[in-house]
């Protein structure tokens, strides 16, 4: 009788069909510098993917889930801080050092980059836990390294003078995926075998 619920276990296991892998960065942070009142600043920061992720042409992998996790820290006790996230797949910020730029000198695929985050105030004092899911973050899969561009905007202070710079704080940001690889035809070749 344990044999055949063991048999019968495999038997629904590989019919299936599928292997589902969840993979995610190591946690990691960063700093965005808010440098003037009511115009926007840029911060990119550059992401390397898990191995996992990259190099999945041809690899026949349905990307399922894709999600990135952060909490917005807004230190300052008198300034509101106006933020919003896009999602690039060019970029010249890499892990170690993040680039920042106004509308001055905002590059050209800044307007081709994906919006991920739309326009968002964070109080003073505040510590946001912030869930991205948007579609667009699927389309990271497979690449090796990605950029975030932050734009932060001071949008109204409290009483007293702002002491600048202020930084907002990105904490403790983590990209999850959840990928399956069916193995089409598996169950008919064990189902043709007697399993």
């Amino acid at each position: 009788m344990m044999t055949r619920a063991l048999f019968a276990s495999c038997f629904l296991l590989l019919t299936s069909c599928s292997a589902e892998i969840s993979v995610q960065t190591e946690p990691f942070d960063a700093t965005v510098p808010v440098t003037s009142v009511l115009e926007p600043a840029y911060a990119e920061v550059a992401l390397d993917l898990p191995e996992e992720t990259v190099d999945t042409e041809g690899l026949d992998i349905v990307v399922d889930e894709v999600a990135a996790t952060l909490t917005v820290v807004n230190p300052s006790n008198l300034l509101t801080l106006r933020t919003s996230a896009r999602l690039s797949f060019e970029g010249t910020a890499t892990p170690d050092q993040p680039k920042t730029y106004t509308d001055v000198n905002r590059p050209a695929y800044y307007n081709r980059a994906a919006e991920i985050l739309a326009v968002r105030d964070f109080a003073p004092g505040s510590r946001t836990a912030v869930r991205i899911d948007s579609p667009a973050l699927k389309d990271a899969i497979g690449k090796r390294r990605v950029w975030f561009i932050v734009s932060n905007t001071v949008v109204r202070s409290g009483i007293g003078a702002p002491v600048f710079p202020v930084n907002i704080l990105l904490e403790d940001i983590i990209f999850q995926a959840v990928l399956t690889k069916p193995f089409p035809g598996l169950g008919g070749a064990l189902e043709v075998g007697g399993l």
